[in-house]
C-alpha cells in the first residue's frame, strides 16, 4: 500500500483513510437520520399583520392621527400668521422707519423659530407616543407567541418576514391575533 504524507514527519497509510473515511461517512449519517427523525413542530406569524390588524394597532393609529390632525391645527394657524406678518410688512416697508422695519423683521424671525420649535416639538412627541405603543403591543404581541409556543409545543416560531417558504397550514397569525385583541380590548 502507498503511503500519503501528510506533513514531513507523518504519514497515513491508504488503509487508514479509506478506514476513517467509512468512520465519518457513518457518523454523518447517523447524525442525518437522527436528525430526520427528531422531527420538529414548526410554526410563523407575520407580525406586521398581527400588529397592523389588531384592534389595538388600529385604536393607537387613530389616536395618533387624530393628535397629528390637532396639532396640524396649531401648525396652519401658526405659518398663516407669519404669513400675514411678512404680508404686512412686505405692503407697508416704503412706508415704515428702517428701526421699525427691522424690528418687525425680528418679530417675525422670532415668530418663525417659535414656528419651527413647534414644528420639532410636536414630531418628537408624536414619535414618542408612537413608539411606546408600539412597544406595548409588541411586548404583548411576543408573551403571546411564546405561551403559544409553550402550549402547542412547538420546537421554534418564525417571523414571516424569515421564512421564504412555509405551508400555510402552520401559519398562527389569525390565532396570535385573536388573543392579541383579547388581551388589549381594555387598553382604550
Amino acid at each position: 500500500m502507498g503511503r500519503w504524507y501528510v506533513s514531513s514527519r507523518w504519514y497515513v497509510s491508504s488503509r487508514w483513510l479509506v478506514a476513517l473515511f467509512f468512520v465519518l461517512a457513518g457518523l454523518i449519517t447517523g447524525s442525518s437520520s437522527a436528525l430526520a427523525q427528531s422531527k420538529g413542530t414548526f410554526a410563523y406569524v407575520d407580525v406586521p399583520r398581527a400588529i397592523a390588524s389588531s384592534v389595538a394597532g388600529e385604536k393607537a393609529r387613530d389616536l395618533l392621527k387624530n393628535n397629528i390632525a390637532s396639532k396640524q391645527k396649531e401648525i396652519a394657524d401658526m405659518e398663516a400668521e407669519i404669513k400675514r406678518m411678512k404680508e404686512n410688512t412686505d405692503k407697508k416697508k416704503s412706508l415704515m422707519k428702517p428701526e421699525a422695519l427691522s424690528e418687525m423683521r425680528n418679530t417675525i424671525q422670532r415668530k418663525f423659530r417659535e414656528y419651527q420649535r413647534m414644528v420639532e416639538d410636536n414630531q418628537a412627541a408624536l414619535d414618542r407616543e408612537n413608539r411606546r405603543w408600539t412597544k406595548k403591543i409588541t411586548k404583548t404581541l411576543h408573551e403571546i407567541i411564546q405561551e403559544i409556543g409553550r402550549e402547542k409545543n412547538y420546537t421554534a416560531i418564525f417571523s414571516r418576514g424569515q421564512v421564504l417558504y412555509a405551508d400555510p397550514s402552520i401559519n398562527i397569525t389569525d390565532e396570535v391575533l385573536k388573543r392579541l385583541n383579547s388581551r388589549t380590548k381594555d387598553w382604550f
